[in-house]
């Protein structure tokens, strides 16, 4: 048995492995297909209006990526 043998059977064994864990324990893998896949969207949306952002940018346009936030000033009230 070479090595390579070896550990193409290792591999084999855990895909069957987590096959039958995926059948038994289906709601856990949904799950976790659904958080995995809104995790990759959104990189890839982030991605794109970084990409956006700065050609924008570049091209002397000015794009917000943050929502405005209003800043209150300090004001002093005087008691007469």
């Amino acid at each position: 048995m070479t090595t390579a043998f070896a550990i193409r059977t290792l591999i084999e064994f855990a895909a069957i492995c987590l096959l039958i864990y995926g059948f038994i324990h289906e709601d856990k893998v949904i799950a976790f297909e659904q958080s995995v896949k809104r995790i990759v969207i959104g990189n890839i949306r982030r991605y794109i209006r970084i990409k956006n952002h700065k050609k924008a940018v570049e091209r002397g346009e000015h794009l917000h990526l943050h929502s405005s936030r209003k800043t209150v000033h300090d004001t002093t009230i005087t008691v007469a």
